[in-house]
């Protein structure tokens, strides 16, 4: 499998209280088979982004953690980018969000 090599643009909560990573590049249609995990992550191809499904008892930070690994399983590699737009993202987030990119 290829490793496709991505950059999140803008880290977003939507209305629904799902997490949502727009990727800089609009990525593939292939992401769209990332549902076939079944681990509640899903692709926006209008957008593209992916996204979690509706926010029960994580976080968002814990939902971005969880996507990235999901996305990593499948040969997706994803890294916020130099510049990220965060909307609707609590600060708390999105601090958590910005400590598990560090490497």
């Amino acid at each position: 499998m290829s490793e496709n090599r991505e950059e999140i643009i803008k880290v977003e909560v939507l209305d629904s209280d799902e997490l949502q990573l727009v990727l800089g590049s609009g990525g593939d249609a292939s992401y769209q088979h990332v549902y076939r995990e079944a681990r509640g992550v899903y692709w926006n191809n209008d957008v593209g982004a992916f996204r979690g499904t509706e926010k029960i008892k994580w976080t968002f930070a814990e939902w971005f953690a969880h996507i990235v690994e999901v996305c990593s399983d499948i040969g997706i590699t994803l890294r916020l980018g130099s510049t990220v737009e965060w909307v609707g993202v609590p600060e708390a987030d999105k601090q958590e969000i910005l400590a598990l990119q560090i490497v």
